[in-house]
């Protein structure tokens, strides 16, 4: 549109017409708005007045009159719930229109890290707008001079539960100032989008009076909802309050500070107690009619809402706030009143026409046996009386005070009243004659008014019920199941009912069977020695008991037995009566039972030694006690069961095994003993052995894991019966075995095999155990020799070679020790192997040479054997051969004598046994017959001698051992000449080792034999490093994104391994598989320093080179990827995806886990470093890590309302059809509470109808076309289509008046309350005169005007339109929209300084946030100039105390700077710049000095950013220029001595 339309409103939303703005006082603050509903850009001040109301003269001596019975001051704890109560009073109030539940919170802040001590109390009510929060300020403004005195009574309801108690305009303000001096009040009314705050504060009274300014006079905060800027930083509390304020209807927070200590520490130390007082007032209200029966639960009308009051005490921050709703209180005494009663009487009393009428409740609580349930106050200390003395036990209650009184459903704690004439003792004492008089006092009571009886104005005590109540003409009437009873004499009923409760309900003793009076000389006290009254029974309980009756007392010790003599009350009676105690005389009687007999249940005796198994149950055989001879497993005491004599339970943990003895005692039952005067009461004893149970499970014993094949094994195995007791097996039970391991029995193998065991036992519960074994080839069995066939032709003079391999019986070579294979030909030399460590060798024959006699073939046998080690039998002068290097031992002797009997071995004979190889000779292996171990010579031909002799040679036995070489592994040869060039051809032959060449060596060993062609040569230089050194264990490990921490060293070698010193080859990596992203940095010398980054796995590093362009191969190496713990690589996000998110709703807790690269969850990141973003639509940018896709949906329909804005129609009554048009092409749909589509499935019709707008009746309303007054039009899933709505030709109306076209939905569901649109529009019957004042203001402003509004301040500009009466266009103003948009345009081009480096800690607990962002400078220069100057301290995190500093420390692992305020010293102050003494200015100084702290503008917590600047600038002073800085320090060092820091613009 090419114009805009602005309204003119109060502070309370009230659109100014010309009635309205008659009404408007001096100093009005007024809004200029777009629209009466728009959110206020920022908070504005409203002043008020708040003098007190004249009835606080009037009225001032209402409560000291009628509360003269409590002269006193209150004690705690009702000096803390009865003011708390006049708060409840006003929220109670407040929510009394509430349809939901009606919310009332009292929060006491205690904790001193979220500020100063306050109490808030908070409710969910219909607020105040700024004309009611400016009464609530006036002291005695109650609610009968409110608005002329338009006050309405409620309609009546049960128990007078109307809510109707915030009354007379003073319990409010005397209660906050009774707990502290500062009230802060917080208040959105219903409908409106402001928030209103007023505060009043004893300081600021009293600074007033002292300056002689208008005490009752403040201001009003206006702002939108959730804006606590204007918060101090000792009630940083209040942010949490004023942010829960977001999506509030409407609510009233009361804020008390400044409290008293007292009541402090009362709050605190009393919680239970205050608490019980205020369930106690508001008992009726939180459980409803019937009050907190425990029994049948609270009971509610349906026109009575719950009423949640909740309390909440903080203390500590490391203590768990307590928490209460009072309905949760079971001990206050209304509650303990209707539990304890037994019934109820229930009547009304009206005092007359107009008087009112009067609920009231009677209760009997019953006298039960031994006491009172009369409930007694849970404050007051026990009863230090004796309750046996009968006078004190029929007392219920004292002085007796029956009636409790509550007005409006609320208790007036001062007012009790006693009794009526009709329930009176005293008058009912011929027609009650029968009921006991403490009857009476077993009574209690509540009285439900209303306002018609008056009370103090503190709510504390009636000043005319009991009067009113107690006037004859007063009228009770019974009432039944909550009518009146048509019942006529309400004295009669009452004496029935109590008559009745006294005779059902009451557990007293009735005396009967009077026989005398009589003198008790036993008693000691004479004044209780007569008169005694001897009765012959007594009625207690239901039962009767009567001399000679025998009995057995209670709660005695110890208990007795006897006979009743006869029955004792105290007093002078002829008759039956009752009492409530008495005394009984009872001779002893003594009977000792003789004999004990045992019975058996179910036949099936326990013989005596009988022998039973393990886990036998004792139940159905025998019930008894029992116990072994040396401990005691169990003992019971069975009590006498009538007919059924003794039983015992059954006995089921007889397990263990041994002998068991059964003992039966009679004992006597208070003490337990076994014998009672001296003799021995009967006794039962039986002897029984328990053994071991039938097998029900075994377990394996230890075995060796390790088997070998072909050799037996044993398995061990232990059989238990059910309880774990070693038994036998049955002859029916045989083992079963079964394993894997059977079709590998004759599979070669040389290596560990593991198998799984299993062993069965069929029939037991646990029939199968398995066990791990391991297989090894068994012990030798077979030689297996190659080649195969049984002929082998030979050359003469060539060697036969021969591999044998050792089996076991399963065809697996086997390797042993001392496995030594022997080939034997006869008229050669033997040859031997050794096998034992491989299990196969190799025998060389020596050369075959014989004579060939006409050329036939000769042939030779060779014979194979495997001597058995423990019968190798070394003979005196043999020759052997052994390996070279090797040991020979376990060597053995004996001794024979001369008949060749073996000698037996003595220490002495041992002693003189000598071997030639070792002078260590051990005397007890001697005395075994083992000789020391022997080592063979380590050259080959070098033979050695051997001997053992005993007694000096005289006899002896000797062998010669040959060595002979191993395999071949390395040949030592040397050059002719120590020089030669690459690729020619050494002359020369290479001659056998010198020791004079040193130059090349090889390192194998020649032996004589060795066939030529299976010798290699391989080339080492001596003194040059082979291609790539690579210090580290393959394969090598790094963590993903990590380097390898050590180089490798790459050398290019030329084609014979020489290294080459050229520089210009080129070294690449390659990757298999090529997955790994590798990085280098080479220098120099070819170290490379190789960083990976890849996903988990195993790699190679293929090293190559180039050339000119050639390729150069090269090594490679193992690489395994590690996944690094500490990387985070992934968000984990998980919330209940089933909720659905509804417009305005909260969002589901989201548990965000941050996963490393391994997959862990990472637990030492820092939570401010998460981050949550929404966007609407597709996101932009760079996504976030783990996204989230919502589908929000609207809320429950609440409202109707265009689909797009509409403006404010103007309409006449002329015929062009044009200007009659109220609205064209308008689309209505129902709403959420947020204006999103919702209802799609409602159907019905919207009614259409025009009212006034100041809500007048007699007005003449505007009619639609063909004069209807109202229409209808069908809405259809949820919206409705209005083409043209037109009001008639010649309509009726009031000129330049405003009317209300109001579209009200009707659907057909029920239960749904819609909010109807409403569309202001003007009316005009054609008449352009304007007489006297402006009747509406319209301002017809450009488009651009829209996008500027908030830097103009037009209502002044309105105020003075109103004022002169002129209606102004919109040509007056385009000079100045132009140039305001010109300026507006050149600020927007302007580009903003931001500090860049983001804030991630800011919004943490106790954290101001980093210096950066603390500050805004609004000159360019000034802020380049500071920066550069504080660029050290730029991203330092300000905290304002020490922990939490720490904790960011911590967090951040050092790595972040942080400065706690409460470590740094500020002086306070503002100090004058140097060249100002006493005022005065020493001198002109050129530049424009300044404080550099004093350009800076802090946008949040001023008084804590002062502190951070003044620690980080000190006394730093900004100047224009570096000439201005220099004449400015030496002008005032000619003055004095001064340290100033200068930066300088320019």
């Amino acid at each position: 549109p090419s114009f805009e339309t602005f309204v003119v409103a109060t502070t309370d939303r009230i659109v100014l017409d010309f009635d309205r703005f008659k009404e408007l006082q001096d100093g009005s603050t007024l809004y200029l708005l777009q629209d009466e509903h728009q959110v206020l850009p920022t908070a504005t001040v409203e002043n008020i007045s708040f003098t007190p109301h004249y009835d606080t003269l009037i009225k001032g001596g209402t409560y000291e009159y009628y509360a003269s019975e409590n002269k006193e001051s209150l004690d705690y704890p009702f000096a803390i719930s009865y003011p708390l109560a006049e708060l409840i009073d006003n929220s109670l109030s407040a929510t009394a229109k509430n349809t939901g539940t009606r919310i009332i919170e009292i929060r006491m802040q205690f904790d001193e890290s979220l500020g100063k001590p306050a109490v808030i109390v908070l409710d969910n009510g219909r607020g105040m707008t700024t004309k009611q929060l400016n009464k609530w300020a006036v002291y005695r403004h109650s609610k009968f001079t409110k608005e002329t005195s338009n006050y309405v009574r409620p309609d009546p309801v049960p128990r007078s539960l109307n809510s109707d108690i915030s009354y007379f305009g003073v319990g409010g303000k005397q209660a906050v100032f009774h707990f502290g001096n500062v009230v802060r009040m917080i208040s959105k009314p219903v409908g409106l989008p402001d928030v209103h705050e007023l505060v009043l504060s004893e300081e600021e009274f009293e600074r007033k009076e002292k300056n002689k300014e208008d005490i009752y006079s403040t201001t009003i905060l206006n702002r939108k909802p959730g804006d606590f800027s204007h918060v101090s930083e000792d009630e940083r509390f209040l942010r949490t309050i004023i942010d829960e304020e977001r999506g509030k209807e409407s609510f009233t927070a009361v804020v008390i500070t400044g409290l008293k200590e007292k009541h402090i520490s009362f709050l605190k130390q009393n919680f239970d107690a205050w608490t019980r007082h205020l369930a106690h007032i508001y008992h009726y209200y939180i459980h409803g009619v019937n009050g907190n029966d425990l029994k049948q639960g609270s009971k509610k009308t349906a026109q009575q809402p719950t009423i949640d009051i909740q309390i909440t005490l903080r203390e500590k921050p490391n203590k768990c706030p307590r928490v209460l709703n009072l309905r949760e209180v079971d001990d206050d005494m209304q509650t303990l009143y209707i539990n304890s009663a037994a019934d109820t009487f229930e009547f009304k009393a009206s005092s007359g026409p107009g008087g009112g009428t009067v609920e009231g409740v009677l209760r009997y609580h019953p006298f039960l046996y031994d006491r009172e349930t009369y409930p007694k106050y849970p404050e007051d200390p026990e009863d230090p009386k004796d309750p046996k003395d009968p006078k004190d036990t029929c007392s219920a209650n004292g002085i007796h005070t029956i009636f409790e009184c509550f007005w409006n459903g609320r208790l007036i704690p001062g007012t009790k009243v006693a009794e009526f004439d009709w329930c009176s003792r005293k008058h009912n004492s011929r027609t009650a004659a029968d009921i006991p008089p403490e009857c009476y006092r077993r009574l209690s009571g509540v009285l439900f008014t209303d306002d018609n009886f008056q009370v103090t104005t503190n709510k504390m005590t009636f000043m005319d019920l009991e009067l009113k109540l107690k006037n004859n003409q007063t009228i009770f009437s019974l009432v039944l199941n909550g009518q009146k009873s048509s019942r006529g004499n309400i004295q009669k009923e009452f004496t029935q009912w109590l008559r009745n409760c006294n005779e059902k309900f009451d557990k007293q003793i009735k005396f009967v069977g009077f026989n005398e009076i009589k003198t008790r000389t036993d008693v000691s006290s004479k004044k209780m020695q007569h008169p005694w009254a001897v009765f012959s029974a007594i009625e207690w309980g239901g039962r009767t008991y009567k001399t000679g009756q025998l009995v057995k007392t209670h709660n005695t010790n110890p208990i007795l037995y006897g006979k009743v003599v006869q029955f004792l009350l105290h007093g002078n009676f002829d008759g039956d009566v009752y009492a409530t105690g008495g005394q009984v005389e009872v001779s002893r009687v003594r009977r000792l039972p003789d004999k004990l007999n045992v019975e058996w249940p179910n036949g099936n005796p326990l013989q005596n030694n009988a022998i039973l198994s393990a886990g036998t149950t004792l139940g159905k055989i025998l019930q008894c006690l029992h116990t072994t001879s040396d401990k005691e497993l169990a003992a019971y005491v069975a009590p006498h069961l009538g007919n059924n004599g003794f039983w015992f339970k059954k006995i089921e943990n007889l397990t263990e095994l041994g002998k068991y003895t059964l003992n039966l005692n009679t004992v006597v039952h208070e003490t337990n003993a076994v014998s009672f005067g001296g003799r021995a009461l009967p006794t039962f004893t039986l002897k029984f052995t328990i053994k071991e149970g039938d097998a029900a499970s075994f377990d394996i014993s230890a075995m060796s894991p390790t088997l070998r094949v072909g050799v037996p094994f044993d398995i061990p195995l232990q059989i238990k019966d059910g309880y774990g007791h070693s038994t036998t097996l049955t002859s029916k039970l045989t083992p079963e075995l079964k394993s894997d391991l059977v079709i590998y029995f004759y599979v070669l193998c040389l290596h560990f095999q593991s198998y799984d065991l299993e062993v069965t036992l069929p029939g037991l519960k646990q029939h199968t155990k398995s066990i791990k074994i391991s297989l090894l080839p068994g012990i030798p069995n077979s030689l297996h020799v190659k080649p195969e066939e049984t002929s082998i032709d030979v050359e003469n003079g060539d060697q036969v070679t021969f591999h044998v391999e050792v089996h076991d019986e399963a065809g697996n070579i086997t390797a042993n020790p001392k496995q030594i294979v022997r080939c034997e030909v006869k008229g050669f030399p033997p040859v031997v192997t050794d096998c034992s460590s491989t299990g196969a060798g190799q025998l060389v024959t020596k050369p075959i040479n014989l004579k060939i006699m006409k050329g036939e073939q000769q042939e030779l046998k060779a014979q194979f054997v495997m001597p058995d080690n423990e019968n190798l039998v070394l003979r005196n002068s043999e020759k052997i051969e052994w390996i070279a290097g090797g040991l020979l031992d376990n060597l053995f002797y004996k001794l024979y004598d001369e008949a060749g009997r073996e000698v037996l071995l003595t220490a002495e004979i041992a002693s003189m046994i000598k071997v030639n190889w070792t002078g260590d000779v051990f005397l007890e292996d001697l005395v075994k017959g083992k000789l020391p171990d022997l080592q063979v010579p380590k050259r080959v031909g070098e033979q050695r001698f051997y001997q053992v002799s005993y007694q000096d040679q005289s006899v002896s036995v000797s062998f010669t051992i040959v060595p002979r070489p191993d395999e071949p592994e390395r040949l030592k040869v040397a050059l002719p000449q120590t020089t030669v060039k690459l690729g020619e051809i050494l002359s020369g032959n290479i001659s056998e080792y010198k020791s004079d060449h040193l130059q090349l060596i090889t390192f194998l060993k020649f032996t004589v034999g060795l066939d030529k062609s299976a010798i290699t040569f391989k080339w080492y230089s001596s003194s040059f490093s082979v291609f790539v050194f690579c210090f580290f264990f393959q394969p090598l490990q790094v963590l993903n994104d990590h380097g390898i921490s050590k180089p490798f060293v790459v050398q290019l070698c030329d084609e014979w391994g020489n290294p080459s010193p050229d520089q210009r080859v080129v070294v690449d990596i390659k990757t298999s598989p090529p997955g790994l992203t590798v990085s280098l940095k080479i220098n120099i010398i070819k170290e490379m320093l190789i960083a990976c980054s890849s996903s988990r796995g195993y790699y190679q590093l293929q090293f190559k080179g180039s050339f000119n362009k050639k390729p150069i191969p090269g090594p490679s190496v193992s690489l395994t990827v590690l996944p690094d713990p500490k990387k985070p690589v992934s968000l984990s996000v998980e919330y209940d995806t089933s909720v659905k998110f509804f417009a305005g709703s909260k969002f589901p807790v989201f548990s965000v886990t941050v996963v490393s690269d391994e997959g862990s969850p990472i637990t030492t990141f820092n939570p401010a470093a998460v981050s949550m973003f929404i966007w609407d639509g597709v996101s932009s940018g760079k996504k976030p890590p783990e996204r989230i896709r919502i589908d929000v949906v609207a809320n429950q329909p609440v409202k109707l309302g265009p689909v797009s804005q509409t403006t404010t129609p103007v309409v006449s009554y002329s015929e062009d059809i044009a200007s009659r048009t109220l609205v064209e092409n308008m689309t209505l749909r129902i709403m959420d509470l947020y204006g999103n589509p919702a209802g799609q499935d409602l159907g019905g019709k919207v009614i259409i109808t025009i009212k006034s707008s100041d809500g007048e009746r007699n007005k003449s309303f505007p009619l639609f076309e063909r004069g209807a007054s109202s229409l209808a039009i069908n809405l259809v899933e949820g919206k409705a289509h209005i083409p043209r709505l037109a009001i008639r030709e010649n309509s009726p109306g009031d000129n330049s008046s405003t009317y209300i076209l109001v579209f009200k939905p009707e659907v057909s569901v029920h239960l749904i309350t819609l909010t109807a649109f409403e569309l202001p529009f003007l009316f005009y019957n054609g008449m352009e005169k304007l007489s006297g004042k402006c009747y509406y203001v319209q301002l017809k402003i450009s488009e651009k005007l829209k996008h500027y509004f908030n830097f103009f301040v037009f209502i002044h500009f309105v105020l003075f339109l109103f004022l002169q009466n002129s209606l102004i266009h919109a040509q007056h103003i385009d000079t100045l929209i132009k140039k305001k948009t010109t300026e507006a345009e050149a600020i927007q081009k302007v580009s903003r300084r931001v500090f860049s480096v983001r804030d991630n800690f800011r919004g943490q607990a106790d954290v101001l946030g980093m210096v950066g962002h603390l500050a805004l400078v609004q000159d360019d220069a000034a802020a380049w100039v500071i920066s550069w100057h504080i660029r050290g301290d730029m991203d330092c995190v300000i905290t304002k105390t020490t922990e939490a500093a720490q904790q960011i420390y911590r967090d951040t692992q050092g790595r972040q700077q942080v400065m706690a305020l409460d470590s740094v010293l500020v002086p306070p102050g503002k100090r004058p710049l140097p060249h100002i003494r006493n005022g005065y200015p020493l001198f002109e100084p050129h530049g424009n000095p300044v404080y550099a702290r004093e350009l800076l503008i802090y946008p949040c917590d001023p008084e804590s950013c002062d502190i951070v600047f003044k620690n980080i600038l000190g006394d730093t002073i900004l100047i224009d220029d570096l000439d201005s800085a220099n004449n400015y320090r030496r002008a005032v060092s000619d003055f004095a001595e001064a340290d100033v820091q200068f930066c300088f613009l320019n």
